[in-house]
């Protein structure tokens, strides 16, 4: 009997009332809130233990932008700053481990590290700056700063220099001479830093220790402009290639054992990408989510958007492609974030932050890179459809 009940239930599973035809999907979405206005919007972090708010700098004028997100994680206010003199300079910002709920910021032209108490609790509070860190001579001009437990790492861009400095004891610093602009900076599981440095095309490798620095050339084939740098969950710097005034090549890679492994986006739109920065994520089922922000701020002709790739466990394999397009183009798209199942980027040169929502279990459309979606473009393989609201 049991037999002959499994049976029957398979057949009638193999008939069209019973077939699996329909398909829960999340449609792409790019929302764009206006900032007070600047000419150039940069950086934006999101400070421990305050997820409700992002901290946003804008150059410029030396602004910090506070944004304040609703239940639903959507931007819902937003209030303008500005830090020290509108003529400062505030350029990079990290949220600090060190000091929960601090951002750690570099005001560029004044040559000063600081570390700001955002009052996250009140958006129209204005920041209190909490330290003040002068920037070793010769050195000048600081880019890009991290926080490594009782260390700062920062990118002296103008200067070609990368600095090293204890924020509980700032007598205590190295200045490590680089290639020309030195821009992000990162280290690895392994303790090695690097900086990746664009107008020479090649990454530093400094080790801390030793003192000792070694320079990667990128290879010529695969692009040039190394930008965005980051260390990836996987313990390895992750970083992107932001092409020319000839185009971009779609490239990122990883340095492990101090050896470069690349990947190169293969679809239409991603082959030819100028990729500024990135960011990791998750989607529902624990593969590793990279998102990639492609930006027109060296070739006006680049795309602005993301391409978000699905990884394998193992993180050496791309295994799924997929580009969310935005409606604004000549923006300068600048940096993104990833603050749970939402995406943030701001807008360069458009006094702009994009809001896109990212759900669980993502899109169920056929990857960009197969044929179905050669055929079909976005559309499902699937009878009916359901449409959830991202």
């Amino acid at each position: 009997m049991f037999r002959c009940i499994t049976m029957l239930l398979a057949l009638l599973s193999s008939c069209p009332a019973f077939a699996e035809d329909q398909a829960d999907v999340f449609p792409k979405m790019v929302v764009e809130y206006p900032l007070p206005g600047a000419t150039q919007t940069h950086e934006l972090v999101s400070p421990a233990g305050a997820d409700h708010m992002i901290v946003i700098s804008q150059i410029s004028d030396s602004s910090v932008i506070k944004v304040t997100r609703d239940e639903d994680g959507k931007p819902s206010a937003a209030s303008r700053h500005v830090i020290e003199s509108q003529g400062a300079g505030l350029h990079g910002l990290r949220a600090s481990e060190a000091y929960p709920g601090r951002v750690w910021a570099t005001l560029q032209f004044n040559d000063e590290l600081l570390l700001l108490d955002p009052r996250s609790d009140d958006v129209n509070a204005a920041p209190l700056i909490v330290q003040r860190i002068a920037v070793p001579q010769p050195a000048f001009g600081p880019h890009v700063i991290v926080e490594y437990g009782d260390e700062l790492w920062v990118t002296l861009k103008e200067s070609s220099y990368v600095l090293r400095i204890n924020h509980r004891n700032p007598t205590d610093y190295t200045l490590f001479p680089a290639e020309r602009k030195p821009i992000f900076v990162a280290r690895s599981e392994s303790g090695m830093v690097y900086a990746s440095q664009d107008q020479s095309s090649m990454i530093m490798r400094i080790n801390p220790k030793s003192g000792e620095v070694r320079q990667l050339p990128i290879p010529s084939e695969k692009g040039s402009t190394p930008v965005g740098l980051i260390t990836g969950p996987d313990g390895n710097v992750w970083f992107v290639l932001a092409g020319s005034s000839a185009g971009g090549t779609g490239t990122f890679g990883r340095i492990k054992d101090d050896q470069f492994q690349w990947f190169h986006l293969t679809t239409h739109l991603g082959k030819t990408a100028g990729l500024l920065h990135l960011a990791f994520g998750e989607v529902g089922n624990g593969l590793p989510r990279l998102h990639l922000l492609s930006s027109s701020i060296i070739d006006p002709s680049m795309i602005n958007g993301v391409f978000s790739v699905s990884l394998a466990r193992n993180y050496d394999k791309v295994l799924q492609q997929e580009s969310i397009v935005f409606p604004t183009q000549y923006s300068a798209l600048h940096r993104i974030l990833v603050l749970g199942q939402n995406l943030f980027v701001t807008e360069l040169s458009a006094s702009a932050l994009a809001y896109v929502p990212l759900p669980p279990n993502r899109y169920q459309q056929a990857p960009e890179d197969t044929d179905q979606y050669s055929i079909f473009g976005l559309g499902i393989d699937a009878d009916r459809i359901q449409y959830v609201d991202p």
